[in-house]
């Protein structure tokens, strides 16, 4: 029925009558209730839906449950499962062979569509519909109509992608920072230890940091749920172990120097808080430092 996949064959009478010959001569004859099967089978398999014979929750002929129909008409039907947004054409029908290669051309474009929708297709449907009024347009002969609303379809799941992916890495930064405070908190906050209220900061500023570019985030579209969490959650991490190395720059008067006298440890908390929210604040502290120990190490060689 439908061009891309292959239809079982009827089956041959005259190998069953050879072979019911052959069982006569054998003298082993079948029971009524194995021939009453073996009728309802042969039927069964050669009955074929044709596009007006499908309904919803019924099986289509690859024993897949139709959950919706979108377009029908004597010659294909445009419908749903669970897994697929499908098109299925009567092989009988006199342009069978035209809306097949005519669905063919589409092939292309379904495929990136396809790669970008989710495994349930019941969450993506109003895109599922676009997709299934671009494959009905383009099997009647509106090939260009077709190609834009898939244009429009694939632009809008790559929208709705990027925010998921965004949202999945904002909110798992945020449930981080969530754990910080509530260790901090059962330390005491304040009679916390210092180290603790520094991690606590520098995991604020890394949050605040992505909500502030929360519209520039860069999200991989193939990236899963779970891989857009571990970013997010990473950042968090990132800005503590930053946050942290501030503490001991300032202790030990490598940087920030100037904050250590302070009053109630403030400047540790506000260099853990700007440590935590620029990124590369740290990273370019390390690389001075590096630049400035290779500096010490060749310059008695200059001199020699």
């Amino acid at each position: 029925m439908n061009p891309t996949e292959s239809i079982s064959a009827a089956p041959d009478h005259s190998e069953e009558s050879e072979s019911l010959e052959s069982t006569k001569d054998n003298e082993v004859p079948p029971s009524g209730a194995d021939e009453e099967l073996s009728d309802k089978e042969k039927l069964q398999l050669q009955k074929q839906l044709k596009p007006y014979d499908y309904k919803v929750n019924i099986k289509d002929n690859d024993k897949e449950k139709v959950t919706k129909i979108y377009s029908k008409s004597l010659s294909f039907i445009v419908y749903r499962t669970e897994r697929a947004i499908r098109i299925d054409i009567d092989d009988e029908h006199k342009d069978a062979k035209v809306l097949g290669e005519r669905h063919y051309k589409l092939s292309v474009s379904l495929a990136r569509i396809y790669s970008l929708l989710p495994e349930t297709l019941s969450k993506s449907e109003s895109i599922n519909r676009l997709v299934a009024r671009a494959i009905t347009a383009n099997v009647v002969g509106l090939h260009e109509d077709a190609q834009q609303i898939l244009a429009q379809a694939e632009d809008r799941l790559v929208k709705l992608k990027t925010i998921q992916g965004r949202l999945q890495y904002t909110l798992s930064a945020l449930a981080l920072v969530v754990i910080v405070f509530m260790v901090s908190l059962l330390n005491g906050l304040a009679s916390a230890p210092i180290l603790f209220n520094i991690v606590l900061l520098g995991s604020l500023g890394g949050v605040l940091s992505i909500a502030l570019g929360f519209s520039s985030l860069e999200i991989d579209l193939d990236a899963s749920g779970k891989v857009n969490c571990l970013i997010g959650c990473s950042r968090i991490l990132i800005a503590i172990a930053a946050s942290v190395f501030s503490y001991f720059a300032i202790r030990t008067d490598v940087a920030f120097s100037f904050v250590a006298k302070a009053p109630d440890n403030s400047g540790f908390y506000m260099i853990a808080m700007v440590a935590g929210f620029a990124e590369m604040l740290i990273p370019n502290i390390m690389s001075n430092l590096m630049k400035e120990g290779g500096g010490q190490k060749t310059s008695p060689t200059g001199s020699d």
